[in-house]
């Protein structure tokens, strides 16, 4: 019988290690293998949380980045398909949102392995129920385009996508943050709604939702910070 598949939500940010659930560590401490998409971010991540156990001789640590092909899953899942549990560690947030994790369970239902999502913090949904904006209907867009045409192509269809009353959430790189904000503001009209989220979670944590017009008046200073943008 094969063993499960723990999906294991991390920090959005390493100084807030406190919002990490008991029922998490619980379930992490008694693991010893592990796919992530960085080890050593992983290994921080698990120190921080009180793992004991010894990187160089009990634990095994799987890397998968966005490149990986599916050919290699029966690999990877060698021991979870002899019967052996794994987890699953996003480098921020919850697994299989914007990483590569989301093919590993697919993979793992065609395989008919049990898998365990467990509760962690969500940048996506702490922005959205901060926002103000709709909860009822939503898309999450992940990072919009990076070429400028396209991009504001992109922008003005989820800004009337919102206007529709379908909440829009999309995120940028953090060194980009600041060029996407400018760009948001040069393409979209003064009357849309627009709420940035920075730093959730952390003691410098922001969150303001206001109109085009007025975010012109007083543009924050979004670079190397970790932000998601909503239109509503």
């Amino acid at each position: 019988m094969p063993g499960k598949i723990f999906l294991i939500p991390s920090f959005l940010n390493e100084d807030s290690p406190a919002i990490i659930p008991q029922q998490v560590t619980e379930a992490v401490h008694a693991l010893d293998e592990f796919i992530v998409e960085n080890a050593k971010t992983a290994r921080r991540f698990l120190r921080a949380i009180g793992y004991k156990k010894n990187f160089d001789t009990e634990v095994t640590l799987h890397e998968m980045d966005k490149h990986a092909k599916a050919v290699s899953f029966d690999a990877l899942l060698k021991n979870v398909l002899e019967g052996k549990n794994c987890g699953i560690i996003s480098e921020a947030g919850n697994p299989c949102i914007a990483d590569p994790g989301n093919e590993i369970v697919a993979y793992a239902h065609k395989r008919e392995i049990e898998v365990v999502p467990l509760v962690g913090p969500s940048s996506i949904l702490l922005a959205l129920i901060s926002s103000g904006f709709s909860g009822q209907q939503f898309s999450f867009n992940g990072y919009l385009p990076i070429q400028g045409a396209e991009r504001s192509r992109k922008i003005k269809q989820l800004e009337s996508a919102a206007k529709n009353g379908h909440t829009q959430i999309f995120m940028e790189t953090p060194f980009r943050n600041q060029k996407l904000l400018d760009e948001i503001l040069k393409t979209c009209q003064d009357d849309t709604a627009l709420c940035i989220a920075c730093d959730l979670t952390l003691s410098t944590q922001y969150i303001r939702t206001r109109k085009v017009r007025d975010w012109k008046k007083a543009k924050p200073d979004l670079h190397k910070r970790y932000c998601i943008f909503l239109f509503g």
